[in-house]
This record gives C-alpha cells, sequence and structure tokens, in this order.
C-alpha cells in the first residue's frame, strides 16, 4: 500500500526536486546543496499500472536552474478523470550527454474525490 493518495479527476501537476543521493557527498541526504543543475537535461515519464498498462503520459520541464536548482514540472495535459483506482506507478527517465538514468519508481493510490 501507498501511503501517497491522487484523487481521480484532479489536476495531476507536481513540482519535484531532484537531488544526488550518492553517499560520497559530503552533505547530509536532506541538504539542499544535493540537488541536480538540470539545465540540458531531456526528461520524459508515464503513469502505469503495477500490471505496466499505459495510463497517462506527462510532461516534463525544468524550472529555472538558476533560482530553482533541481526542481521539475511533472503534469498531465489530460484530464485524469478515467484514470483507473487503485495502485499505480511512476517514474522519471532523464537524458543528459546520451546518459540514461531512471528515478526511483513512485507508487501511488487512485481514490474517488468525495465532492462532485
Amino acid at each position: 500500500m501507498s501511503n501517497f493518495v491522487f484523487k481521480r479527476g484532479d489536476t495531476f501537476n507536481l513540482n519535484l526536486q531532484l537531488v544526488d543521493m550518492d553517499d560520497a557527498l559530503q552533505y547530509p541526504a536532506n541538504d539542499v546543496r544535493r540537488a541536480i543543475d538540470l539545465t540540458g537535461y531531456a526528461f520524459t515519464s508515464q503513469v502505469k499500472t503495477l500490471e505496466g498498462a499505459a495510463i497517462a503520459t506527462l510532461t516534463c520541464a525544468a524550472l529555472s536552474q538558476t533560482t530553482q536548482k533541481g526542481w521539475l514540472n511533472v503534469k498531465s495535459g489530460a484530464s485524469t478523470t478515467t484514470w483507473p483506482l487503485g495502485l499505480c506507478q511512476m517514474d522519471i527517465k532523464a537524458v543528459v550527454g546520451g546518459v540514461i538514468q531512471h528515478t526511483e519508481t513512485l507508487v501511488f493510490q487512485v481514490i474517488d474525490g468525495v465532492t462532485a
């Protein structure tokens, strides 16, 4: 079960900070100096069921790396009203200089909202 919950029909729009988790860095794990400069990176992301069925392709855009180092906006341009209820997964694929790397997989639960 996931502690992250998303209500179907809401706008899927996240701002996430990507950080370097290398244990060799001198900074504590929660230190903002671990933020990665995202200049020159290309990002893609998808939401899928746990079985791998595609739900949505997300757009990814780095925010100003001068003032918001490491911050990335990830959103769905389409409605989420048809997203299936239950557990879903997503990650972010980053490409820079021919090197491909994925973030950790985020598992979250899609539920219905209470208010129509």
